[in-house]
């Protein structure tokens, strides 16, 4: 089974006043990338939030310095794929903007959480390579976020049967194997990273 790269795909629809420093789209940019880092699709709690991200430039500034304050330009992003992509670029099979399609066409999830690129795609390689997507953390905060979802949904059933509802006991067992397995993965994540 193979899932989305993202949860939801990102849209830039900001069109208010153009600011001098780019930093200061960083608020639009955070709703805009629904609070995940553009490329691994990382929520940036698990970064320290928004102090803890940072601004990619797409193309980067560098080499489009012109570039620098497009607010299309820009992708809010966790530091480890920021930093990994650098100044890197090419215009041929290089990186794709996120808030395309064809980015989660490129890459996706397989059931363990771990990101990968399509058979033969070149450029889903190139991408893959350079963000260092196959980091142990990407996968780790992904089955993180996936329990604590049916931790939440089995917290919601619970509350909505009551006490003393003949499945009540089942639910618990299951919430508890739930826990179970946030506590084990959350201390991979301390472990690892």
């Amino acid at each position: 089974m193979t899932y989305s790269i993202q949860e939801k795909k990102p849209e830039r629809d900001y069109t208010g006043t153009k600011y001098n420093t780019y930093g200061a789209y960083k608020p639009y940019l955070r709703e805009n990338f629904n609070k995940r880092c553009g490329y691994c699709d990382g929520l940036d709690v698990y970064a320290g939030g928004s102090q803890g991200f940072q601004i990619d430039h797409f193309k980067p500034k560098k080499l489009f310095p012109d570039l620098e304050t497009e607010y299309e330009n820009l992708v809010y992003s966790c530091p480890y794929c920021n930093r990994s992509k650098w100044d890197y670029w090419r215009d041929d099979k290089g990186f794709i903007d996120p808030c395309s399609d064809l980015y989660s066409e490129t890459l996706y999830r397989n059931d363990k959480g771990q990101i990968k690129y399509y058979d033969g795609c070149e450029q889903g390689e190139y991408i893959h390579q350079k963000l260092k997507l196959d980091l142990r953390r990407h996968e780790l905060i992904w089955i993180i976020e996936k329990l604590k979802k049916q931790s939440d949904d089995l917290d919601a059933l619970s509350d909505s049967l009551g006490e003393d509802h003949p499945e009540e006991l089942t639910i618990l067992r299951e919430f508890k194997n739930v826990q179970k397995e946030i506590k084990k993965y959350t201390n991979l994540f301390y472990d690892e990273i």
